[in-house]
């Protein structure tokens, strides 16, 4: 599967006959980048400016066309039920650069209130967390344009048991889109003036656990059941609202939306695979983190559904892989010094 890997990657890749580097080297050097958390800027052959430029020169739809192709190679090599549940997650990456159109103002984040933000599609099913679709989304996206994409993409692969969303969804054009469909679905709720008063009654044991809801906005109305979860913590009960059209009970919902979480445990562990970049390019950084889940998904076929073997150690077996890969590579001889001027 290396193999197919650095061969996809490859064609990204037009040097010119008589470039020192072909693109099998390229191809080689940007996937160790990604495995050992290195970075363009750090490296010697090639050069930071050969490798940036190559990766600056890249065709970006190709680029998504071959990384979806791929993807979707390594997925099937995954034994997923016929319907396995899925999570739609939004993550927002810091970003320490100036301002830039595709960029999102987010105070929380570290030192910066300028983000780079992600939208995420991932099946979550135990040992078989594979991440289906990624990419940038704008400051001036709407949350359900990004779910009916990403709700087109995996109605191609598969019919989703349950779709698992967080707050950020929370709207009434997400939940009219989600039963146009006809899909299953959990999402958390953003705690509304209205929303508050029912947790007070049901933290008094005077609302129950279950109860209709009529979710209000611009675009108007949408009727949903509202489920009410506790659980015991260190800190105490924790009542989480959720809605859903599944006809089941707090218990069991609050179990599957428990799935949803390892969305967000694959977003931390992208970064075992992402590299570093002083760029301030959003092309370059998105090709980053799209070679990131690769291998991320890549990791995950190997484990096969276990716990192993761990990141540090599947990078040991790429690594060698790699060196094998690039012994196998039949290398053009490199082509005669041109004919230089030379000053009398």
């Amino acid at each position: 599967m290396s193999g197919r890997i650095i061969k996809d990657v490859a064609t990204l890749f037009h040097p010119s006959y008589n470039s020192i580097y072909d693109s099998y080297d390229l191809a080689h050097k940007i996937i160790r980048i990604c495995k050992d958390n290195s970075s363009a800027e750090r490296q010697t052959r090639p050069s930071p400016d050969v490798i940036l430029r190559r990766l600056h020169q890249v065709d970006e739809a190709q680029f998504w066309g071959v990384l979806t192709g791929l993807n979707e190679f390594l997925l099937r090599n995954i034994l997923l039920p016929e319907d396995p549940m899925i999570a739609i997650d939004f993550k927002i990456f810091p970003y320490y650069g100036g301002e830039q159109p595709s960029l999102v103002s987010d105070p929380r984040l570290p030192e910066t209130n300028l983000g780079i933000k992600l939208a995420v599609l991932s099946v979550v099913e135990r040992g078989k967390t594979f991440t289906l679709r990624v990419r940038q989304v704008g400051p001036l996206e709407s949350e359900v344009s990004v779910l009916t994409e990403m709700l087109d993409y995996a109605g191609k692969l598969f019919d989703p048991k349950v779709v698992l969303l967080d707050r950020g969804f929370y709207s009434v054009p997400v939940i009219r889109e989600l039963r146009s469909r006809n899909l299953s679905f959990i999402m958390a709720v953003r705690r509304t003036s209205p929303i508050k008063e029912l947790l007070k009654g049901f933290r008094r044991r005077e609302t129950p656990a279950e109860v209709d809801y009529t979710v209000h906005g611009e675009e108007g109305e949408e009727d949903v059941r509202l489920v009410f979860t506790e659980r015991e913590t260190e800190k105490g009960a924790k009542v989480h609202p959720f809605i859903t059209n599944l006809d089941t009970g707090p218990e069991r919902v609050s179990k599957l939306y428990g799935w949803r979480w390892r969305i967000e445990t694959n977003n931390r562990e992208f970064g075992k695979f992402l590299p570093f970049t002083t760029s301030p390019s959003m092309k370059i950084r998105r090709i980053y983190f799209a070679l990131s889940m690769i291998l991320y998904n890549f990791w995950i076929v190997v484990r096969g559904g276990k716990d192993l073997p761990r990141a540090y150690e599947f990078k040991k077996i790429l690594e060698e892989s790699l060196k094998e890969i690039l012994k196998g590579i039949r290398r053009r001889p490199r082509p005669p010094p041109a004919a230089q001027m030379f000053r009398r």
